[in-house]
């Protein structure tokens, strides 16, 4: 008869060997699922490889640091590796299955891909794992619509509308919904309350159009139109859980695109963080100098905006569009002297500029260097024969200078190569008026037909009667 303390002995070393088996069995099956190293980028990307072969060293073997392997998703998300972020997302769900963000960001991936198939089960699994966040619910309800399944998607939109009462977006989600059931009045009231509740909401006025459109009403969905702001795109809420680039962003190029496209979304406050981070790993990068001064004048920052844009000029100072900044800028800033500077340093920073000739021609009439603006002007009509904007202002400097003949030279052959140029119009009936041409009132009917502004033909038709006595 064996021994009580043998037995437990040999059971000891049962479990003990079934452990070991269960770890070795959970270690191959990690080392299959874990994501592998995206290659190398360099110096595109300061410190990404370093940071990624850190995190890549704390999750090598089982049990996976989840903080790692979070990091390291979120990491390649970031800037770009997008492969291997759902590869590391799809980790996450193994070793941290009770967290919503995950399947939410995979999804994310996948809808960006139209992968809406994917997408569907992930987003539900994030809606049963964080059933008071409401995000979650809106891209649910989002990617249910994307996949024809309207009924499903209003019950996603409405959970929004209990955990947020008057989310714009929700609304805007159910309006979509109606519209694709043929709900033509429910789309409408859900659009017009989704505008009271965020009047710049992109999107809502240019669907709120085609509704009213389709509804019979054109003269509303005219209305509608004049009231789209920007490109009239819809864009998705903000999402809480989305990668932080600020954090996590090494790419100076991509970090620069997104802080550009939150810009042109109406959100360049929300691109400032991003300029930030793409400054400290490319501070030599007069691109994000440009973009951060451009956004702070977006802002209404300008006293912001000049010393970026300062900054970017002297890194690129043959760079013709940021030259063009600061000069606009400065004239917003009334601060002459600079921006005279700034033009006539163009003229040789940039050589073939014949914008910055045309600046520098302006400055010179301004200043009554008739001569000097003459030389410019001309110079610009000869190497942009097709413009007529250089050949205005030369006949505009020649009759300022007493040369009538040549300045009446000059439009005479501008009359002939654009006889409907709202501009050239304006200046012949001008002249017209000072010297009694009898073309006059023609050229005057002609400018009324080019659509010149009403007071400035208000002013034209009153300088007519006053010089001919008659209306044309």
């Amino acid at each position: 008869m064996r021994s009580p303390l043998l037995i437990a002995s040999a059971l000891l070393l049962t479990a003990a060997g079934g452990l070991v088996w269960s770890r070795q069995s959970e270690s191959r099956q990690w080392a299959r699922a874990r994501p592998a190293l995206p290659a190398t980028v360099g110096d595109s990307a300061p410190g990404l490889d370093a940071r990624l072969a850190a995190c890549a060293a704390r999750f090598a073997s089982w049990p996976a640091d989840r903080v790692a392997l979070a990091e390291f998703a979120q990491l390649c998300q970031a800037n770009g590796r997008l492969a291997e972020a759902m590869q590391a997302y799809e980790a996450l769900l193994l070793v941290d299955p009770d967290e919503a963000r995950w399947p939410h960001l995979l999804a994310s991936l996948l809808t960006g891909y139209g992968r809406h198939a994917d997408a569907l089960p992930l987003l539900e699994r994030a809606a049963t794992l964080a059933p008071n966040q409401p995000i979650v619910w809106l891209r649910l309800g989002e990617v249910r619509l994307k996949s024809n399944r309207p009924d499903e998607a209003v019950a996603a939109f409405t959970t929004v509308l209990k955990l947020k009462p008057g989310d714009p977006h929700a609304l805007f989600g159910l309006a979509r919904c109606d519209l694709q059931s043929g709900r033509l009045t429910a789309a409408r009231s859900r659009l017009q309350e989704a505008v009271a509740a965020d009047p710049a909401l992109p999107g809502a006025q240019s669907l709120l159009a085609t509704v009213w459109e389709r509804l019979g009403n054109p003269a509303a969905a005219e209305a509608a139109r004049r009231r789209v702001s920007g490109d009239g795109r819809y864009t998705e809420a903000p999402d809480p859980w989305a990668v932080d680039l600020a954090a996590h962003g090494h790419d100076p190029y991509a970090l620069l695109v997104a802080a550009s496209a939150l810009s042109s979304d109406g959100q360049p406050r929300s691109a400032l963080p991003l300029l930030a981070r793409a400054l400290t790993l490319a501070p030599q990068d007069a691109r994000l100098h440009r973009q951060l001064g451009n956004t702070h004048v977006r802002l209404g920052d300008l006293s912001f905006a000049r010393a970026p844009l300062e900054r970017a000029l002297t890194l690129a100072p043959g760079d013709e569009k940021i030259r063009t900044d600061l000069l606009n800028l400065l004239r917003e800033l009334k601060d002459s002297p600079a921006a005279e500077q700034v033009v006539l340093d163009g003229l040789t920073a940039c050589p073939d500029s014949n914008a910055f000739r045309f600046e520098a021609g302006l400055i010179a009439a301004r200043a009554g260097r008739n001569e000097e603006a003459i030389a410019r002007f001309t110079e610009v009509w000869t190497r942009e024969s097709g413009l007529t904007a250089a050949p205005c202002e030369l006949a505009a400097t020649y009759f300022a200078a007493g040369r009538e003949a040549e300045g009446a030279a000059v439009l005479e052959k501008l009359a002939a190569q654009h006889p409907d140029d709202a501009g050239v119009l304006t200046l012949l009936v001008r002249r017209g008026i000072s010297t009694r041409d009898p073309r006059t009132g023609d050229w005057l009917r002609r400018a009324q037909t080019a659509s010149r502004p009403p007071p400035l033909l208000a002013e034209l038709r009153q300088a007519y009667f006053a010089r001919f006595g008659v209306m044309p």
